[in-house]
């Protein structure tokens, strides 16, 4: 018989904003420009910034390099590549910004799960060889598209290489129910035993972004939670005894079309305010992983 301990200190979140995120915000007066987001980052506490290569607004290498020289902001880098060469590109990017994290959208869609890991463990060593740690994100349009086939993808994928999750992409994309089937938690549950960072968006089986004021959004709320608890408690395992390095949590709340927005196109909610708010959800949901995790024998 075991107790959950009380006294076991959580890992701190490392709070990560992507600049996708920032785009058009705020949606009733002028966008702010890059140096104004990088400085709301600061101000804001956000650990890290990441840079989506394939967004509308995406800053060039020096561009970007400029504005955060000085800043103490970590970088990371998002890209989407299907080949070497769109690997190397991006590669180049995270080395012209001093990056040496990046999340990678797999273009690449091969039927063979064997195929598919190999390609990806080739993909992951030529981010290494640039001194880069690569992690394969859960991305609709995707190597990751399918929920089933990525669940058995993991399952041949080399244990060294994690996934950066997003399940707003297979909730939408899979049309998962509020409460999933016992075969969908299997499933959700074999991807997440692999997560080396989580990403922050509520999703329903209709819509990959929902406002979170809405009533109607809080059984995916709650959904969403659950799994980002199951998820911090699989990362955490995985570490074994580095139990207070922090945790990466990514919140990518994007503009439109991803935002609701009213016939005149302005939001339906604050996105840079939601963002905070769902980083508050993963610090109560990675402290309450983190106690879960550490039984006591009686």
């Amino acid at each position: 018989m075991s107790t959950h301990r009380d006294d076991v200190p959580s890992p701190p979140l490392r709070a990560v904003q992507s600049l996708w995120a920032m785009e058009d915000l705020p949606s009733t007066a002028a966008p702010w420009t890059l140096d104004q987001q990088i400085a709301l980052l600061v101000e804001a506490d956000y650990s890290a910034v990441a840079v989506d290569l394939g967004a509308r607004k995406a800053p060039t290498a020096p561009v970007l390099a400029g504005a955060l020289h000085g800043v103490p902001l970590e970088r990371i880098v998002f890209a989407f590549a299907g080949t070497d060469v769109q690997l190397a590109d991006a590669l180049r990017y995270a080395e012209r910004i001093d990056a040496t994290e990046m999340v990678l959208c797999a273009s690449s869609y091969v039927q063979d799960v064997h195929e598919a890991a190999a390609q990806v463990q080739r993909w992951h060593a030529q981010a290494a060889a640039s001194g880069v740690d690569l992690q394969l994100e859960t991305h609709r349009n995707t190597l990751t598209n399918d929920l089933r086939f990525t669940r058995r993808l993991v399952e041949v994928l080399d244990p060294a290489i994690s996934l950066a999750i997003d399940l707003s992409h297979y909730i939408v994309g899979a049309e998962i129910p509020a409460e999933p089937t016992e075969e969908i938690e299997e499933q959700i549950g074999v991807i997440l035993s692999r997560a080396g960072s989580l990403q922050g968006r509520i999703a329903s089986r209709c819509q990959v972004q929902l406002p979170l004021h809405h009533r109607s959004s809080e059984p995916w709320i709650a959904l969403a939670r659950r799994w980002w608890r199951q998820g911090f408690a699989a990362l955490l395992d995985r570490r074994g005894g580095d139990g207070i390095a922090p945790v990466t949590f990514v919140t990518e709340l994007g503009t439109a079309p991803y935002a609701l927005a009213d016939a005149d196109g302005v939001e339906l909610s604050d996105r840079w305010a939601e963002a905070r708010t769902l980083l508050s959800w993963a610090a109560e949901d990675l402290a309450a992983a983190s106690s879960l995790r550490a039984p006591v024998p009686l």
